[in-house]
């Protein structure tokens, strides 16, 4: 799989939101943020329509939010067509914001551990991105 720089805005959100986050000097946490292209974004895009048929998702956009543990958070506006996003966090604590505008995006972000935070943009056509953050 080959992994190209951030598109600005998708860059931007996590960096701003990594950086703000106010955590204790004991904690930690990393981000991984993938934007790839061509038939590596293909195979991403196709996997979570995939995940979106065999979950029963129906309509013109496509999302699904799945928490394992307390205290976690997520919101996921979409507007245009075609849009799939996947928010996953396991632990406790997470905070998602997915907003996709636009045709054809596609995100999976996944979080683990505890107190992670991210805010996934997509505006335009055919982005696709995959966040996994973990916290400790």
């Amino acid at each position: 799989m080959t992994t190209t720089t951030l598109r600005t805005g998708l860059a931007a959100a996590v960096i701003a939101l990594t950086a703000a986050a106010a955590t204790p000097a004991s904690a930690g946490s990393f981000t991984l943020s993938l934007t790839p292209r061509g038939e590596s974004a293909d195979l991403i895009r196709s996997g979570l329509q995939i995940y979106g048929i065999v979950n029963g998702l129906k309509g013109e956009n496509h999302a699904k939010v799945k928490q394992k543990g307390r205290n976690n958070a997520a919101a996921v506006r979409q507007s245009g067509k075609d849009n799939y996003g996947l928010v996953y966090q396991k632990g406790n604590g997470h905070q998602a914001s997915l907003d996709q505008a636009g045709r054809n995006n596609a995100v999976g972000l996944f979080q683990f551990g505890r107190a992670t935070n991210a805010d996934v943009v997509q505006y335009g056509r055919g982005e696709v991105g995959l966040v996994f953050q973990g916290g400790w």
